[in-house]
């Protein structure tokens, strides 16, 4: 009885690699994608009829508790909270519609950086089926929104997170 040869691995491998980046590029290009926007962007349609803006951070740094040093606590003006850790409450579907984050919005999600809420936006296409086209993530978030010119977070009495007041809006 012979012995099957099988063609060596360092022939193999580069093929099955291929293989399977080509597939997922394939794949990638079919999965929805939320995009992110900018201060500039959150500035001209936050207020705009058929836009929220959503704060996903705990409910204490809405209402102006700063996390950690150099990051700011309190809101954009006109943002809902709603913290990301909700959305895994068994009533999460009929919160979201009361707080008015309902599927024929454009929702903004914010965070401190951009990474909580890109999480919040993920979770809103995949957990409750919004359209990815519909949901934009403010990357860079409240420690962005602070460095504009002019934006203010409120409460005005809020933690500003920095040792000194100096640093604030520069």
């Amino acid at each position: 009885m012979a012995v099957k040869k099988y063609p060596p691995l360092d022939l193999v491998a580069p093929v099955v690699f291929v293989i399977i980046f080509i597939v997922t590029l394939i794949f990638s290009r079919f999965e929805p994608h939320v995009e992110e926007v900018d201060r500039n962007y959150v500035r001209e349609h936050a207020a705009m009829p058929g836009y929220i803006l959503v704060d996903a951070r705990p409910e204490e740094q809405y209402y102006g508790k700063s996390p950690r040093p150099g990051i700011p606590g309190g809101h954009i003006p006109g943002a809902v909270s709603f913290p990301l850790t909700d959305l895994n409450i068994r009533a999460a579907a009929a919160a979201l519609a009361q707080s008015g984050i309902t599927k024929d919005k454009t929702i903004i999600v914010y965070c401190n950086t951009g990474v909580l809420s890109g999480r919040f936006a993920d979770s809103l296409v995949r957990r409750f089926n919004f359209s990815a086209s519909m949901i934009k993530n403010y990357r860079g978030s409240t420690v962005d929104w602070v460095l504009g010119r002019g934006n203010i977070l409120l409460p005005l009495d809020h933690e500003t997170g920095f040792l000194d007041n100096e640093t604030w809006g520069k």
